[in-house]
């Protein structure tokens, strides 16, 4: 498993974290668009963020990540 930087460790950054945190949890927010200055931590607090979530299941080789027992929804 690749180590990443911790996402408590992010600092500074109170809004795009929050916005990556409430992304994660509500299915209503669709996503979350990080820019910014080269070096201002977008990337490495996605790569952060990812570290900490649950592992999901997904059918393979489908690019919308589907629901393995929702044949109906794909």
């Amino acid at each position: 498993m690749e180590v990443s930087y911790p996402f408590t460790g992010i600092v500074d950054q109170q809004a795009m974290k929050r916005a990556l945190l409430v992304n994660a949890v509500s299915p209503d927010v669709n996503g979350v668009l990080l820019r910014g200055e080269r070096g201002t931590a977008k990337s490495t607090a996605v790569r952060a963020l990812s570290a900490i979530l649950p592992d999901i299941e997904a059918v393979a080789d489908c690019p919308y990540g589907c629901p393995p027992d929702d044949r109906d929804r794909m």
